[in-house]
């Protein structure tokens, strides 16, 4: 596991004392109430012994061209003082609000956080989903439950935790997914009608679970050419059959 995002300025707030933490389980979005540089004073003042976060993500309110600027104050695998219980398995991103309270995320903010959540999935094998418990695995948002937000903030408020459920975690997801398809395509064989083994039977077997039944029987049969061009159809690509990388992507897409 990295523990310093590549994309972010690195940070540290000095001597570390805060426990490990291992991997972190929850990536837990916040609001700072107000600029980067003013939070990142205010930590560094306090040093790991003070209130902390892992990351924060200036905005267009903030001076010195830092909106959508990352920078990390803690490596993962250490706790950082921002959401009480949760520090214990949590990672904590911090995003500015120039004060105005309420708004939005801007747009060059919305772009950071999705790059830094998708290499937050990446490196902790986490999923892209909004977390219903404290105890699972996934995203969450400061005021999402009480034990980490025992002071009852609106934090980080209505309109970013709707960017966070709308925009964020399904763009991340779709990101994940992409990948691991990628990388699951290039070890696929190109199948053509009347082939027959194990990849047939994978083929069959991704067929039926898009609502294409086929028999498992191993050999490219006219009923899986049949099915497969009706999925190719389905993925806007030319029905020729013939299962090479695009087809299998598509196969694979809709699983995921």
């Amino acid at each position: 596991m990295q523990l310093w995002y590549p994309g972010a300025a690195k940070k540290p707030l000095g001597p570390q004392t805060e426990p490990g933490i291992g991997v972190p389980r929850i990536l837990l979005f916040h609001t700072m109430d107000g600029f980067l540089a003013g939070t990142d004073s205010m930590f560094r003042a306090g040093g790991y012994s003070g209130t902390e976060s892992h990351f924060g993500v200036g905005g267009s309110w903030d001076k010195g061209d830092l909106d959508g600027v990352v920078w990390q104050w803690q490596d993962l695998s250490h706790g950082a003082d921002a959401q009480f219980a949760g520090n214990a398995y949590a990672t904590s991103v911090e995003t500015s609000d120039g004060a105005h309270d309420g708004v939005p995320w801007r747009a060059k903010q919305l772009a950071a956080l999705i790059d830094l959540a998708t290499w937050w999935c990446r490196q902790t094998g986490n999923p892209a989903r909004l977390v219903a418990a404290p105890g699972e695995h996934g995203f969450g948002y400061h005021s999402q439950f009480g034990v980490w937000n025992r002071n009852a903030h609106d934090c980080p408020g209505t309109a970013r935790v709707h960017q966070l459920t709308s925009v964020i975690i399904p763009e991340v997801a779709r990101r994940l997914t992409a990948s691991w398809t990628e990388k699951i395509v290039k070890q696929l064989p190109t199948l053509k009608p009347n082939a027959s083994g194990e990849h047939v039977e994978t083929l069959q077997g991704l067929l039926a679970a898009r609502s294409h039944p086929v028999k498992m029987t191993g050999v490219f049969d006219a009923a899986t050419l049949a099915a497969v061009m009706k999925v190719q159809v389905w993925g806007h690509l030319d029905p020729d059959g013939i299962v090479g990388k695009d087809t299998w992507s598509v196969l694979l897409r809709v699983q995921a």
